[in-house]
């Protein structure tokens, strides 16, 4: 069976989908822990007819969409996040704010080390576009990207954006960064592989126990996504 006949959302249901979408953006405007709310928090933004869509995606057999990749499972929130608020990026000489995003302690600590050496070489710092989320917030990305990226295609949508147990913006222990560009080269623009701070993280960034999650050509059947890295724990 096709991936997209696994899911389909008829034009009542995507109607549904865009009111919900607009509801959780502007959530995310105004609450700055909107990266890591939980369901209860997160199912009250909307109506029932909308929390059905929502539990629609979640009843399908995840392993189905994401077949190549690793289970990770489901953890609770760790106690430790460290929030980064207040990221800027300008664009066409306007500055452009990044919604609050979260890392565990150790992550955070070695994003920094590696944040103040890669300024030091280059005169350049990386931006934490995404970091940890939970499962809600990853829901919420599903059906933002599927909606708002590839209309409704679920086959090109799975290859971004993983179920939330086999995520690693969900698994401190392999916790995924998605980078950006102080000038915004990820954010709103696509080329971050043609960037010098990409570059610098395929020389470098193993020093500071940071890998590519998902290169070119990948055998996890991934779309490449040179901006997203995950930092492996010590110990």
């Amino acid at each position: 069976m096709e991936i997209n006949e696994i899911l389909t959302f008829t034009e009542p249901e995507r109607s549904l989908i865009r009111s919900l979408l607009n509801k959780g953006r502007e959530a995310q405007k105004k609450q700055k822990n909107f990266s890591i709310i939980n369901f209860e928090s997160f199912y009250k933004l909307f109506t029932n007819e909308e929390v059905v869509i929502l539990k629609k995606y979640l009843a399908i057999n995840v392993a189905v969409l994401n077949s190549k990749l690793p289970f990770l499972g489901l953890e609770k929130i760790p106690t430790d996040l460290v929030p980064i608020s207040g990221q800027q990026y300008i664009i066409d000489g306007q500055t452009h704010i990044i919604t609050c995003q979260y890392l565990p302690k150790q992550t955070f600590e070695a994003y920094q080390q590696m944040n103040q050496t890669i300024y030091g070489e280059i005169g350049k710092k990386l931006l934490v576009l995404y970091g940890y989320r939970s499962p809600a917030m990853q829901v919420f990305m599903f059906f933002d990207i599927l909606e708002q990226v590839y209309n409704f295609d679920l086959g090109k949508t799975v290859k971004r954006v993983c179920s939330p147990a086999y995520s690693e913006h969900l698994y401190p222990k392999k916790q995924a960064v998605d980078y950006a560009t102080e000038d915004g080269v990820g954010i709103v623009t696509e080329g971050f592989e043609t960037t010098q701070e990409y570059r610098w993280l395929k020389n470098n960034a193993g020093k500071f126990n940071f890998f590519e999650s998902y290169p070119k050509d990948n055998n996890l059947d991934m779309m490449y996504e040179p901006w997203h890295w995950h930092h492996e724990e010590k110990g």
